[in-house]
């Protein structure tokens, strides 16, 4: 077996890890309950032991640049809206079209 099949479990091997779209989601989605954690373990220091908590940074960063702390709610409220608001339904929902259509429309403009 000797060189040859160690390519193909080389080659194996490199095809398990290929980034994909579903992988990319779960390793952002790890990362970010991974954050949470540590996070929430520094709080708990911080709490038992006396230290400034987050809050206080929080606080800090707030009164120090309102301006800035503004827009990022802004922008956080855009983002959660976006993704938690449901799709278009109702009276005033857009009727649903024809990739046909959408097409002869796009070639007439």
């Amino acid at each position: 077996m000797g060189r040859a099949g160690w390519g193909v479990r080389r080659a194996a091997k490199l095809a398990a890890m290929i980034l994909t779209r579903g992988n990319l989601f779960s390793f952002l989605v790890t990362a970010f309950v991974g954050a949470i954690f540590l996070l929430m373990v520094f709080e708990t220091w911080a709490l038992f032991t006396g230290n400034k908590t987050i809050t206080d940074y929080f606080r800090e960063a707030v009164h120090g640049f309102p301006g800035l702390a503004f827009v990022i709610a802004i922008l956080v409220g855009i983002v959660l809206g976006h993704f938690l608001w449901g799709p278009a339904t109702g009276l005033l929902a857009p009727a649903p079209r024809t990739i046909r259509e959408l097409m002869s429309r796009r070639a007439a403009n």
